[in-house]
């Protein structure tokens, strides 16, 4: 693996598409913060975060309806001051606040699932300084990849280092 290290996101995101254009083979680009557009440009597909949130508040609602219904009509009915044992609008702000609980809860458990962060794990950082002002450009060496040329091709796009990387991240 070939790293190109950058110093500016607007290289970094230039870089990256002239490197695909060129059909190198980019395994992922390292960076402190967010780039805009970095991942319409390596091809990325939409997250489906969304979905899993609205699955996650979804459970949250049925189990504060269900647990409500429950207990105020089945289980343990009162007739307090007249009022109905069903009735909805007292169900309102338990359900919002459930639906806000399960999915806070579902959302921080998949983050932590998908990136495969769990207790014990130790982390591989490709080079130090991506965690603060740096940005890396990881390439793929396949057997065809003409070294050289992908290392010119690095620094004619603004890298102020290229370094091989041997062991695979």
């Amino acid at each position: 693996m070939l790293l190109g290290v950058y110093d500016n996101p607007d290289t970094v995101l230039e870089a990256t598409e002239n490197l695909i254009k060129s059909g190198y083979d980019i395994k992922d680009v390292y960076t402190p913060f967010a780039v805009h557009g970095l991942d319409r440009v390596m091809g990325i597909k939409r997250t489906r975060l969304s979905t899993a949130a609205f699955v996650f508040a979804m459970i949250g609602i049925a189990s504060a309806l269900t647990l409500m219904i429950y207990t105020s009509v089945v289980d343990w009915q009162m007739n307090i001051g007249g009022k109905p044992s069903f009735h909805i609008p007292t169900y309102i702000p338990i359900t919002f606040e459930l639906g806000i609980l399960f999915t806070a809860f579902g959302m921080v458990s998949c983050f932590f699932i998908v990136n495969r962060m769990f207790w014990g794990r130790v982390t591989d950082v490709i080079d130090i300084r991506v965690t603060d002002d740096t940005f890396v450009i990881a390439v793929n060496v396949h057997e065809k990849t003409d070294v050289k040329a992908l290392e010119n091709s690095l620094i004619s796009n603004g890298a102020i280092e290229v370094r091989e990387r041997i062991n695979e991240i």
